[in-house]
């Protein structure tokens, strides 16, 4: 082998995303993308009230809207990886725009209740759905070491619009009115189409890097090893170019044509990844965030009408979410700035660290008699509310491979919306028969202590699990040694 040949081998390259550069423009696409779609989500009753009244809606018919929206939200963001095989990422990202905007302009011209649970239920939760998971994936496709730098950006710039979309609302009301407001609403949420045009494939930037000699002997490990083991990042981007004529399509709809109709296996192949089911549906990285959400977000709703009905003003209760709010922004804030240092606690033990806090603060608010105690703990709210929230799609991208990091959100998803309408009417019943929100309160405050007590011991068991391996490893080598 010549000296030239020689070079040639010792030189390896790989693919990795940019991380910066164009992922910068990427981070505002996605900040315009979820922004404009949840930023008036926290005004919807503000903004919803007159057609509530004019269409005669019953508190049955809101909960009904609430966990309508829940399902269908999770059932698009189930659906986005198949959609992914039949579609490309950008026109699947245009038609989850159209649908979340059609949601919205319809609103204008609801007249019953059947009609607003289409409109903002189903055609909104369905585009909302697909919006989300598209935009965790291309966050997690362009970034891998500032990956929750980059989330916390998207997310305090969520957090900031959400605190001033209920002034803006309430002005446009006054001035305009309901229906102009509706217009002017969708007209914001139009935006999206701009952060849908910015959305672009991370295959189109990757830069390509050249590899050490030491890394290319994992390099030439076989496939499986080099997917899941190797300590130089191997990207396996999503399928942003899916389309009909791709090999693996072909080979679906042939077979079906061979079997004389549809092939059901070949679709609940698509549809349910079994890998996944096996390992990432029954890990707590699955189930724990599912069950926190639905508590931080039942929490945050009747957090507002506890504090009426016990009594409070409207004055204290508007500090409150101010201060719940300030909370969840200056969290978001400090998590983008120090990204480097937090992300080396791990993203597991990080996601642990905020329910515990929460559980904290909960319990803060519940067992103190002092206003000024409640007025510390409502803000330590807001900041495990922003760790509940925004960890999300690090701690699915840190679980799986990147190529089954739409499907693991996805399923997440999924078992978040079955979460809300499982408990769901269960806390509304606790409500009803005790006509408290105290035991409200304890309940949301025992799902986060389930949480925190069952994912401390997988913790630990998987950190002694990888302390026996090593030190099997290390005696297994001094005996070859010997």
């Amino acid at each position: 082998m010549s000296a030239k040949d020689l070079n040639n081998v010792k030189k390896k390259y790989t693919r990795v995303p940019p991380d910066g550069g164009w992922g910068v423009l990427i981070v505002v696409a996605v900040a315009i993308n979820i922004s404009t779609s949840t930023a008036f989500t926290s005004s919807y009753e503000l903004l919803l009230k007159e057609l509530l009244k004019e269409i005669g809606s019953t508190s049955t018919n809101i909960s009904l809207m609430r966990g309508l929206s829940a399902i269908c939200t999770a059932t698009a963001g189930f659906l986005t990886r198949p959609l992914l095989h039949i579609i490309s990422f950008r026109m699947l990202a245009l038609a989850a725009v159209i649908l979340f905007n059609i949601g919205v302009i319809c609103i204008m011209f609801v007249k019953s209740s059947f009609t607003f649970h289409i409109c903002h239920s189903i055609i909104q939760g369905l585009g909302f759905g697909l919006i989300y998971n598209l935009s965790c994936t291309i966050l997690v496709d362009y970034f891998l070491k500032k990956r929750l730098m980059a989330i916390g950006l998207v997310y305090s710039v969520v957090a900031a619009i959400t605190m001033i979309a209920p002034l803006f609302v309430r002005w446009s009301l006054e001035k305009y009115g309901f229906r102009d407001t509706i217009l002017l609403m969708s007209a914001l949420t139009m935006h999206n189409f701009i952060a849908v045009a910015l959305m672009q494939p991370v295959k189109w930037h990757m830069k390509r890097i050249e590899v050490s000699d030491k890394t290319n002997e994992k390099l030439l490990q076989d496939k499986k090893q080099k997917e899941d083991f190797c300590t130089v990042p191997i990207i396996k981007v999503t399928n942003t170019d899916g389309n009909l004529s791709n090999r693996n399509n072909e080979k679906f709809y042939k077979t079906g044509e061979e079997n004389g109709g549809i092939n059901f296996r070949k679709i609940k192949d698509l549809l349910i990844d079994k890998s996944l089911c096996e390992k990432f549906l029954k890990s707590c990285v699955c189930a724990g965030p599912a069950l926190a959400l639905f508590a931080d977000t039942t929490y945050a709703f009747i957090l507002p009408h506890a504090l009426l009905i016990a009594g409070w003003l409207h004055e204290d209760v508007t500090l409150t979410q101010h201060l719940y709010g300030f909370g969840d922004l200056a969290t978001r804030v400090l998590f983008t700035l120090l990204s480097n240092w937090v992300q080396k606690l791990g993203s597991q033990e990080l996601y642990v660290l905020g329910v515990t806090l929460g559980l904290v603060s909960r319990l803060g608010t519940l067992w103190s008699k002092s206003f000024i105690a409640k007025m510390v703990y409502i803000p330590l709210v807001g900041a495990s509310h922003c760790a509940v929230t925004i960890l999300i799609p690090l701690l699915v991208a840190d679980a799986v491979r990147p190529d089954r990091f739409t499907s693991a959100l996805g399923m997440l998803m999924m078992v978040t919306g079955l979460v809300s309408v499982v408990l769901g009417p269960a806390i509304s019943a606790v409500r009803e028969l005790s006509d408290s929100y105290g035991p409200v309160f304890y309940l949301i405050a025992s799902c986060l202590a389930i949480i925190v007590l069952f994912w401390s011991i997988e913790l630990c068991y998987k950190r002694n699990k990888h302390k026996r391996l090593q030190r099997r490893e290390y005696l297994r080598q001094k005996k070859l040694n010997k």
